[in-house]
């Protein structure tokens, strides 16, 4: 890591996480034993991306695997006419880069930070030698492929609208199916994402997110309160996607 971006990464909002820890938050990992944790944890390191920085590129070599330990990652794709459409968008715990590496090809997504995020790089070479001696990490790795690509999907679809409060709609019901935990006020979701951040996943702007956030809030659809948004009316905000 360069001085500028170490001195970058010691203002963000986020405190650096230990390298063992966000591999232990990674529900793919858990089908290793503690020593197999622990020996990747060993030859894998931290790093830090700047908001809206690319992690990898479409087509780069697949030389790690990563893990978000603290921050959001989305990965895209490029359309032929130049636009970026986002197929996933992954938080604390989740893996990127994990077939492409496995199977020895090159990344089909770039993978763009979309807060100031913190991530471990598992290199290649060790991953594949616990996936190929561990049964249980080959079947976990195979089960979750099935639901990532349905939410793959799932996103794809409810981005590919040009209206951008429908896209904003998307963009908190993704995150209310991956974060969302129930409460007597409808479903909260607590992750350190600022109305930039929405507008950034949703492609639009900062003003617009905070106007159609605040149409929604007077509707009591949605309420937010110190990076804590609520979705009071789920349903509501799902019809919105039809209109």
């Amino acid at each position: 890591m360069s001085a500028k971006k170490q001195r970058q990464a010691e203002k963000s909002d986020f405190k650096k996480p230990n390298v063992l820890q966000v591999l232990e938050t990674c529900s793919l990992l858990n089908a290793l034993s503690d020593e197999e944790r622990l020996s990747l944890a060993e030859k894998s390191f931290l790093a830090y991306a700047e908001r809206g920085e690319a992690i990898w590129v479409a087509g780069a070599p697949s030389h790690f695997v990563g893990i978000v330990g603290q921050g959001f990652v989305k990965m895209t794709r490029t359309t032929p006419q130049g636009s970026e459409v986002a197929m996933e968008l992954l938080g604390p715990g989740q893996c990127f880069g994990l077939f492409a590496a496995l199977e020895g090809r090159s990344y089909p997504l770039a993978a763009i930070a979309v807060t100031n995020t913190w991530y471990a790089k598992i290199p290649t070479r060790p991953l594949i030698e616990v996936y190929n001696r561990s049964s249980a990490f080959k079947d976990q790795a195979v089960r979750s492929l099935g639901p990532r690509l349905r939410r793959a999907h799932d996103m794809m679809a409810r981005m590919s609208t040009g209206k951008v409060d429908q896209r904003i709609a998307a963009v908190l019901l993704i995150l209310m199916d991956a974060y969302g935990e129930k409460t007597d006020d409808g479903v909260q979701i607590r992750v350190p994402l600022t109305r930039q951040d929405i507008a950034e996943m949703a492609g639009t702007t900062v003003e617009t997110s905070i106007r159609v956030m605040s149409r929604w809030q007077k509707d009591g659809i949605v309420s937010t309160d110190h990076q804590v948004i609520t979705i009071a009316d789920p349903v509501a905000l799902d019809e919105s996607l039809l209109m």
